[in-house]
């Protein structure tokens, strides 16, 4: 809004007073007559009209899917092969498929009943009858078998009855082998023999049975040794040791070699070790790492023994000694130790500030040598004269002076004279 219009609203007079502005005429132009809103509505806009989109009315368009008819559905029976008992029928909805509707259509009709009828009561005869989809999830446990002939022959244990054998594999068959819930339901009452039982009064009383015999308090490392060790027989039994397979003859060792005392123990550490505190734990991890530094210093002290050993064994040989006599032969074995040396990884001479010295006039020896066995190589490398480079590796050491060669000649010759 410009001052002019403020100034004529307030009925002000404004700088130039005789001045009126002018009124803005009106244009002939129509303006557009926006359907469905009101004329009080559209003034308001003044001369900028209201810019309304109008909303045009669409409808989706009808979904035509399938022209077939809907499906049929009918009361199917059904029995379920994992159950014990197979007088339970079940009925549930199916959908009816081509080959129910051919069947029905090939039956024939009773008087007054449609195909659809027919189908129907045709389905709720119990006669053929489908299995349960989840029969399939019904795995049991393969538990072996026994006859009275084979439990006399192979099985027979003193602390175990053939009573209780039996019931102890009637609970392993109910609960698939888990031990924990075995041993919670294990409850074995022993019971007399049959001729005792034929022999007593009709009271009930006799008088040369003092007792029906306690039962046994049974763990579950006895329940899984018993189990184990009549597993592993009738295994044996039914497919001899040497025919059996690398599968079958590990897990028939297992089971034979079965040892109760040694699975307790197990249990007894894993528990101790879930109960242990934080602090213990930390304490043992730091053992551990002592443990494992102390065994690699052992082992590396032992490869060092064992290296000095090789070192102070002198080979054997069938040559004679007077070989190395001469100059000739002591030039040869000292070409051949030297070639020894330079096989093996020598380690770098540190001087007191910790640097390596590769300009030391003394040639880097192998740690686990001997101060002896170098005087005499520098010995007899000093009388051959000619092979010096061969003992300092591959740098060639400096040349001594004067009044160093004396004693290397005098060693030189106390050697030759030795040997």
């Amino acid at each position: 809004m410009a001052s002019h219009d403020v100034l004529d609203v307030l009925n002000l007079p404004s700088d130039n007073a005789g001045v009126r502005p002018t009124k803005k005429q009106k244009t002939g132009a129509a303006r557009p007559n926006l359907k469905g809103l009101a004329r009080e509505v559209q003034s308001l806009g003044g001369d900028n009209p209201i810019a309304i989109v109008p909303e045009i009315a669409t409808f989706k368009k009808r979904r035509f899917g399938s022209r077939k008819p809907a499906a049929r559905w009918h009361l199917s029976p059904f029995h379920n092969s994992a159950r014990s008992d197979q007088s339970l029928i079940l009925r549930h909805w199916r959908k009816e498929t081509a080959d129910d509707q051919s069947r029905a259509t090939s039956q024939p009709q009773s008087d007054g009943q449609t195909p659809a009828e027919s189908a129907t009561e045709g389905a709720k005869k119990p006669d053929v009858t489908e299995d349960s989809g989840f029969a399939k999830f019904n795995v049991q446990v393969d538990v072996p078998q026994y006859s009275e002939d084979q439990y006399a022959s192979n099985l027979v244990n003193e602390d175990w009855t053939k009573d209780e054998t039996d019931y102890l594999f009637e609970l392993a068959r109910d609960f698939d082998l888990r031990w924990p819930l075995i041993w919670d339901r294990y409850d074995y009452s022993p019971q007399l023999p049959n001729h005792i039982k034929q022999e007593k009064d009709a009271d009930g009383t006799d008088p040369n049975v003092a007792m029906i015999p306690a039962p046994k308090s049974r763990t579950m490392e006895d329940l899984k040794k018993r189990y184990y060790e009549v597993a592993a027989k009738m295994m044996a039994v039914q497919k001899p040791v040497q025919y059996m397979t690398q599968a079958e003859f590990s897990l028939h060792e297992t089971m034979a070699n079965f040892n109760p005392v040694s699975e307790t123990q197990r249990k007894k550490f894993a528990q101790d070790a879930l109960s242990r505190s934080t602090d213990e734990a930390r304490e043992e991890e730091q053992l551990l790492i002592e443990v494992r530094r102390i065994v690699a210093r052992q082992q590396k002290l032992n490869q060092d023994r064992q290296d000095l050993y090789r070192r102070l064994d002198f080979p054997p040989t069938e040559q004679d000694i007077a070989t190395f006599k001469t100059s000739a032969g002591l030039s040869t074995l000292l070409q051949n130790l030297a070639t020894a040396d330079r096989s093996k990884k020598r380690k770098p001479i540190l001087d007191t500030n910790g640097a390596n010295t590769p300009g030391s006039a003394q040639p880097s020896a192998h740690p686990n040598s001997t101060p002896i066995s170098e005087s005499r190589r520098e010995s007899i490398a000093a009388s051959t004269g000619g092979h010096r480079d061969s003992i300092g590796g591959s740098e060639r050491p400096e040349r001594p002076s004067k009044k160093g060669s004396q004693p290397a000649a005098a060693a030189a010759a106390r050697a030759q004279e030795a040997y």
